[in-house]
């Protein structure tokens, strides 16, 4: 480290003295800073002070005055030569106080000072204060370049400190506001997810009801009219409590650690039978679903209810954004690791622009249903994430107007 001290030479000890000050740089840093440095500008009074909103704030003062300084009895930043050096945004030395322009001030009767010598300190890149130094003494050499260097770099050294510390209270400041926000936000994704349980556990109970009574007038059902209406109502019904139960999978996902229950059984039978439930949907379109399976041994070890609930979106998608009298090809392949499900539509296919919201949540593409089905954006976002549960993968491959195929890959096993 290089003061640049020219011109005197000050005692050796006073240099060291301040030099490790500067070394150590602790939170006693500024008044130890400013005991050293009093002594090599025989000073009797340094204060390093910050001006801010009419207000003289003191963030490190050394005295060796004979009285107390009273820096309260400060009302008016304009009386004190600090402001004055702010305001020049220079050194401002006044070796004989007395016969300078500021002889006037009232901060030369509450510091009875005869010398002073002060810096701008710069903080967050303004200059908002001051290194001081004063005595009762008159300096009639004046200060020396030697001086002059000490302060100019007393300036850079007392600045970087005050800005460290400035951002460290600013930082502590932000980081207990932020974990304030983080507790409240959280507060509120708890309320928000009890309420979301009650809301799927309260609307199933009725609209259960609701479906039951729906099945038994369609038994008086006595014309074409009355039929086309009921099974208008049973679809919204359908969508509703699959739209329940997208959300309640979706709650369960987000809100608890849902663990895998793992079961063996027959995946070709598993399949045929998920198939089975789309009947109908697939009539109402005339769409064909076929069924191959290219398997040795069809045992696997999975939670089931997880790859129901994958197929059962995987399938409804593909359905659902088939246009009518299309084809819907799944398949199921035994590999070295374990087995591939492809579910292969003949819809609109999807753009190259579209593949990075496929499995976001909510995500909605622009191709839209060709039966006024309805769309939760919900489905890939589910598959996705239950697949994670049982280190399953999924890959899709699309072209425009040549329809897509969706393949996921699943273990023999999955741990509990």
């Amino acid at each position: 480290m290089n003061l640049n001290i020219t011109g005197e030479v000050p005692n050796i000890d006073d240099v060291y003295q301040l030099t490790s000050v500067l070394l150590q740089d602790n939170e006693n840093s500024l008044e130890n800073l400013l005991k050293a440095s009093c002594k090599l500008f025989n000073a009797e009074l340094g204060v390093i002070c910050l001006l801010k909103d009419n207000e003289y704030l003191v963030q490190g003062v050394h005295s060796s005055l004979p009285y107390e300084v009273d820096f309260g009895q400060v009302t008016n930043l304009a009386d004190t030569f600090c402001y004055h050096a702010a305001q020049r945004g220079e050194v401002l030395a006044l070796p004989d106080v007395a016969n300078s322009e500021y002889s006037h001030l009232p901060c030369c009767q509450v510091l009875k000072a005869k010398s002073y010598i002060g810096i701008p300190l710069v903080l967050d890149n303004k200059e908002v204060g001051t290194i001081n130094f004063s005595s009762r003494e008159v300096r009639p050499d004046g200060y020396s370049q030697a001086e002059l260097n000490l302060l100019a770099y007393l300036n850079q050294w007392v600045s970087q400190h005050l800005n460290r510390a400035y951002y460290k209270e600013t930082l502590h400041k932000n980081n207990l506001e932020l974990n304030a926000k983080n507790k409240a936000l959280q507060r509120l994704i708890e309320e928000n997810n009890q309420l979301m349980q009650i809301l799927v556990h309260d609307l199933k109970s009725p609209l259960s009801n609701i479906k039951m009574l729906s099945y038994l007038f369609q038994d008086f059902a006595r014309d074409k009219d009355s039929e086309e209406l009921i099974s208008i109502f049973n679809k919204s019904l359908d969508y509703v409590f699959h739209l329940i139960e997208q959300m309640e999978t979706l709650n369960n996902m987000e809100t608890f650690s849902t663990n895998n229950y793992v079961e063996e059984f027959n995946i070709v039978d598993f399949i045929r039978a998920n198939l089975k439930d789309f009947t109908n949907a697939a009539e109402s379109k005339a769409i064909k679903l076929n069924f191959e399976a290219d398997v040795q041994k069809p045992v696997i070890n999975t939670d089931m209810n997880f790859l129901k609930r994958i197929m059962y979106n995987l399938i409804s998608n593909a359905i659902k954004f088939s246009p009518f009298e299309k084809q819907i090809a799944v398949k199921v392949h035994q590999t070295i690791d374990g087995f591939d499900i492809s579910i292969a539509d003949e819809g609109p296919g999807i753009s190259d622009g579209e593949f990075s919201k496929l499995f976001q949540k909510f995500a909605k593409l622009n191709n839209r249903p060709t039966n006024s089905e309805s769309s939760s954006g919900l489905g890939l976002f589910i598959v996705k994430e239950l697949l994670k549960k049982i280190n399953g993968d999924i890959k899709v491959e699309s072209q425009v107007n040549n329809g897509s195929t969706f393949t996921i890959s699943l273990p023999f096993s999955v741990e509990a």
